[in-house]
């Protein structure tokens, strides 16, 4: 279950709804089709009016979970859009790392960007550089076969 449902529940009335359908579905259970089919397709079309009934109260639930998940991730976005700002500000002037400032000739200033000293890698390069590995990892993860794919039955 996501996280909207543990705070969006069944209402009262569509409990009572599904209830009303189980009953009516055993009540038709009972009755032979070809004896009765007046009364059969009666029950019938009872079930069809609860169960779309049960549905549109379902659809409804589902937007508002829909909503509060959505709801979440931009708070998330928010939250983790500050932080990285934060630091970003936090560390502009100070690099994290210090190499030899011929390892990166032509890219030191992209690299040490927001400070500024040749040879430091800036936390603004640092963030770029574990966001893409962590991206690429996660991607990787996602696209190996399960071990029962590669299993060749002979």
């Amino acid at each position: 279950m996501k996280l909207g449902g543990y705070f969006i529940h069944l209402t009262d009335e569509e409990l009572n709804l599904r209830q009303q359908v189980r009953d009516l579905k055993s009540e038709q259970g009972a009755i032979s089709m070809s004896d009765e089919f007046a009364k059969y397709m009666k029950l019938q079309r009872k079930i069809d009016r609860l169960v779309d009934q049960v549905k549109k109260m379902g659809s409804s639930r589902s937007q508002k979970i829909t909503m509060f998940s959505m709801g979440v991730k931009v708070v998330i976005n928010i939250l983790h859009g500050i932080v990285m700002v934060s630091l970003i500000l936090y560390y502009k002037n100070e690099p994290l790392y210090m190499l030899p400032e011929s390892w990166f000739f032509p890219v030191n200033r992209f690299i040490a960007f927001p400070t500024g000293v040749p040879g430091g890698i800036g936390i603004t390069c640092w963030i770029l550089v574990c966001s893409s590995v962590v991206y690429r990892m996660k991607n990787f993860i996602n696209v190996q076969p399960a071990s029962s794919d590669l299993k060749v039955d002979s």
